[in-house]
């Protein structure tokens, strides 16, 4: 039998393709390594970008009079130039898209943004470039949810189909008047209540759980416009004035509502001035400030009273937030 001794030569050959392939994988390997962190660098500036560009649209939205074409247009417009400015616009490499939609009262911009990564090390391996993709989504509109309401109530005729107050600076508000009435009719009164979600009090609205909500300086929970609220008996509530008296000077949410006592939105007002004695009034502005930070759009608490199916109505306050 004949045996075939590998010369020297052969060996080296082995070797060096061995080498060869070794040093092709690690290069592929160190190439993944380092592109991969580019694409991350890469998709984190892109993210910056569509954020950016997201909650540019919903100002713009917001602060566009018009109907929903005319808004979605100004949106657009916004959120592509901040893409723009950055350095993202829609070419051959490029796609940047925004989407407009509304719902109710509210309005939703996404913002997508689109780029290929160029590999250098990776495109050993057959992969020159991988796709990256960015998406953001503002919210925007009138908001819904409230953190920290105060226990008073105003009626809805307050305020101007355009969400502004029709009433002048330092008005007086008064309680409803004597008899059954307990819910606010006009645009000058207001009305003590409690939240039923308030510390799990229930409807039945007395002058302590109200004081309870006043000198915690508003209900602690998220309170939306799909939950109840129990207005006081009219009547003679002094200790209530007395307890808000320390609340002066302060600018907190209180709950819009219809004639029939169902809670139609939000606005925030500034409490100027108190007088319990044989007045009983309240002296105070509404202020209407984009994303005031008591207030906020929950998505999930759309419920509206069936009288009033475009609750969440805009009373002199929008907000705009960036949710995805």
């Amino acid at each position: 039998m004949n045996c075939r001794i590998p010369r020297l030569g052969d060996e080296k050959g082995q070797t060096l393709a061995l080498f060869a392939i070794g040093l092709v994988a690690l290069v592929g390997m160190l190439g993944l390594i380092i592109d991969g962190g580019d694409t991350f660098a890469q998709r984190r500036g892109q993210q910056n970008v569509a954020d950016l560009a997201a909650m540019a649209g919903a100002y713009a939205y917001v602060s566009t009079p018009g109907d929903h074409a005319t808004r979605a247009s100004a949106a657009t417009a916004a959120a592509n130039t901040i893409a723009t400015q950055n350095g993202f616009t829609t070419d051959n490499s490029t796609a940047v898209t925004v989407t407009v939609a509304s719902a109710l009262r509210r309005a939703t911009v996404q913002v997508d943004v689109g780029r290929p990564h160029r590999n250098y090390f990776a495109g050993i391996l057959g992969m020159p470039t991988w796709n990256v993709s960015t998406t953001a989504t503002a919210i925007t509109g009138a908001p819904n949810a409230a953190i920290g309401a105060m226990p008073l109530i105003f009626n809805e005729k307050s305020f101007n189909g355009d969400g502004y107050t029709i009433n002048p600076p330092g008005m007086l508000y008064n309680e409803p008047d004597p008899g059954s009435e307990d819910v606010p009719q006009d645009h000058t009164q207001f009305n003590w209540t409690v939240f039923c979600t308030a510390n799990g009090n229930p409807c039945n609205a007395n002058s302590n759980t109200v004081r309870d909500i006043i000198e915690g300086h508003g209900v602690s929970t998220v309170v939306t416009l799909g939950d109840d609220i129990g207005p006081l008996n009219a009547g003679s509530h002094t200790t209530l004035f007395n307890a808000v008296e320390d609340m002066i000077g302060s600018i907190f949410p209180v709950a819009i509502v219809n004639d029939e006592g169902e809670m139609v939105g939000w606005a925030m007002f500034k409490l100027l001035s108190v007088d319990g004695g044989s007045e009983k009034v309240l002296g105070g502005d509404f202020i209407g400030p984009i994303n005031a930070t008591a207030l906020t759009i929950d998505p999930s608490s759309d419920a509206c009273p069936p009288s009033n199916p475009a609750c969440g109505g805009n009373y002199g306050d929008w907000v705009v937030k960036l949710v995805n």
